[in-house]
């Protein structure tokens, strides 16, 4: 039987946005907002960077990069206060492959620009003490 117009209205209504798939999921949210704040951590901001974040929101999150703009603007609105310790306690208890996910993109980003800069090396670093991950872990599970 073919699909009505109603099971298809239905089905457009029930889908959600990319800002209500963000909203929705706590470790989403805070990966996003890590992501952002790696990108920002030396004080600038490189269009590698940038599309790092939008190639990962993408790829893995299914976040189209029209898409992304609402999503960052919600993250600016809701996520403000947030800081990259707080958003990294929300990974307490994601598997530890999700953890090691969550630190290879923070170096995707930090290294887009082809500059680690000693800001975002630290703030990596800093996310993976408090993620439970070694240097070794991370680089033994790659």
């Amino acid at each position: 039987m073919s699909e009505s117009i109603f099971d298809r209205i239905t089905a457009f209504l029930g889908s959600k946005s990319a800002v209500q798939k963000v909203a929705d999921d706590p470790v989403l949210t805070a990966e996003l907002l890590l992501l952002l704040h790696v990108a920002l951590a030396d004080g600038k901001t490189e269009k590698s960077e940038y599309a790092a974040i939008l190639r990962i929101a993408s790829t893995d999150f299914g976040i189209s990069p029209d898409e992304f703009g609402e999503v960052a603007t919600y993250l600016k609105d809701f996520g403000y206060e947030t800081s990259s310790e707080q958003a990294a306690l929300a990974f307490a208890d994601v598997p530890f492959e999700r953890k090691v996910m969550l630190l290879r993109h923070l170096l995707a980003i930090a290294n887009a620009d082809n500059d680690l800069d000693p800001k975002e090396a630290n703030l990596i670093r800093r996310t993976a003490d408090l993620l439970g991950v070694t240097p070794e872990e991370l680089h033994k599970s790659h």
